[in-house]
């Protein structure tokens, strides 16, 4: 699977343009495959209010950041994927047991990972900091 440079939308093989945002595919596409190199994968904690059917989860490579959750109509799993060009700041919401991750991006995306524990949280918030 490829993704843009630009917007870090999946592309098919054929694909000669990114269909979000028009940008040229080319020498400026990651391919997922070389370029994880490593990767983390954080899930929602069931006990802290998270989907019992299937939780939340981020995960981390060297291409940027994907969010997976389950769509609201209980079908199938939304992905939201962030190339770290694009990403402008990550905070963390804490509450009295668990915490919110907020991933802003340039634009109108923006990542809210709800309900993972305080640790798994700074943890995220570091990594990305990190690779920024």
């Amino acid at each position: 699977m490829n993704y843009c440079s630009n917007c870090g939308s999946a592309l098919n093989s054929g694909d000669r343009f990114c269909p979000s945002c028009g940008t040229k595919v080319g020498s400026t596409v990651l391919n997922s495959s070389a370029a994880a190199k490593f990767s983390h994968e954080f899930t929602s904690k069931i006990l802290l209010g998270g989907n019992i059917l299937a939780p939340d989860k981020v995960i981390i490579t060297e291409s940027g950041v994907t969010y997976i959750k389950r769509n609201k109509y209980l079908i199938g799993k939304d992905r939201v994927h962030l190339v770290y060009q694009n990403i402008s700041s990550v905070r963390i919401d804490r509450k009295l047991i668990d915490a919110d991750i907020i991933i802003s991006g340039r634009g109108a995306v923006e990542i809210t990972a709800k309900d993972f524990s305080i640790s798994d949280a700074k943890k995220i918030e570091q990594l990305i900091n990190q690779l920024l």
